[in-house]
C-alpha cells in the first residue's frame, strides 16, 4: 500500500513538473516585410527575449502571382540577437536543403545542400545555402520576410 501511494505521489509530481513546461506559444509581435509592427510591440518581444523566453518564428513564401502556391515555416529560435534595443534576429539550426514539389504535393531534401536562416524583426533577413560536403557557399541572399514571434508563456 505504501508502495502505491509513494508511487501515485511521485506520478503527482512528475505531472506537475512536466505539466508546468509545457505553457502554451504567445504571438507577441508580428512584423511585415520592411519591418512595421502589425501586432503587438517590439519592446514587448525585447523583454522576453532578455527574460530567455523560448521564441519560435514563423515566415512564409508565396508565388507572386499565384498565391495558391505558398510555403509555411515555423520552427524555434536556436540563436537570439537583441540590436541596438530596437531590433530583434533569430538564428534557426540549419537544415538540410528541401525544394517543394506542388505538383505531387511533397517536399524532396537536397543532397550536400544545408540551408540557414536569421529572421528579423524589421524584416531584413539572411538566407545562406552551402554545399555541406564541400563547404562552399552555394547561394547567399539577403530577403525581407514579414515574421510571427511566437513565446513560450
Amino acid at each position: 500500500m505504501k508502495k502505491n501511494v509513494l508511487l501515485l505521489a511521485l506520478f503527482v509530481c512528475s505531472w506537475n513538473l512536466w505539466s508546468q513546461d509545457q505553457g502554451s506559444w504567445e504571438l507577441v509581435y508580428h512584423n511585415d516585410k520592411s519591418g512595421k509592427a502589425l501586432v503587438g510591440d517590439i519592446q514587448t518581444l525585447i523583454e522576453d527575449v532578455r527574460k530567455g523566453e523560448r521564441v519560435r518564428i514563423y515566415w512564409f513564401f508565396q508565388h507572386p502571382t499565384d498565391k495558391t502556391i505558398k510555403v509555411e515555416h515555423l520552427t524555434e529560435a536556436k540563436f537570439l540577437t537583441v540590436l541596438s534595443d530596437s531590433v530583434v534576429l533569430a538564428q534557426i539550426d540549419p537544415i538540410i536543403g528541401q525544394s517543394p514539389d506542388f505538383v505531387a504535393q511533397r517536399i524532396d531534401l537536397k543532397e550536400n545542400l544545408e540551408w540557414s536562416f536569421i529572421a528579423a524583426s524589421n524584416g531584413k533577413c539572411d538566407t545562406m545555402t552551402r554545399n555541406s560536403a564541400t563547404g562552399e557557399i552555394v547561394e547567399h541572399r539577403p530577403r525581407a520576410f514579414e515574421i510571427k514571434w511566437f513565446v513560450r508563456k
